[in-house]
């Protein structure tokens, strides 16, 4: 598992220096957000879309597991990521929007027509 900082902008060079303090209550695991994940791409999206090993990031809007969902087949196995859904370690909540949607959606079809599904 990662954990990723967003928003930090490093130097060009020269030293970084970040202290970090985190706390959060993670009430849902990455296991149980990548299954919550998996069931709303196969069930909204397409069924051949399922996620993938979450990361652990921390931004101005909180703490978050992000899901990176892949394009599978059975007779190809991975395809490629099409994208990921962040979800709320506290409550479960999946941030999607409709533009994310599309986006996942448009990835999908892009990865699908190239693999020749």
């Amino acid at each position: 598992m990662a954990v990723l900082l967003e928003n930090i902008t490093p130097p060009e060079n020269g030293w970084l220096d970040i202290d970090v303090k985190i706390r959060a209550n993670i009430r849902v695991s990455g296991a149980a957000a990548r299954r919550q994940v998996s069931l709303f791409v196969t069930h909204h999206i397409a069924d051949l879309l399922h996620g993938e090993t979450p990361h652990l990031v921390w931004s101005e809007q909180g703490t978050s597991w992000r899901v990176p969902v892949a394009l599978s087949s059975p007779s190809k196995g991975r395809i490629g990521t099409v994208g990921a859904i962040d979800v709320d370690v506290e409550t479960g909540t999946l941030n999607i929007t409709d533009a994310l949607l599309e986006t996942l959606e448009a990835e999908a079809q892009r990865l699908a027509k190239n693999a020749a599904l």
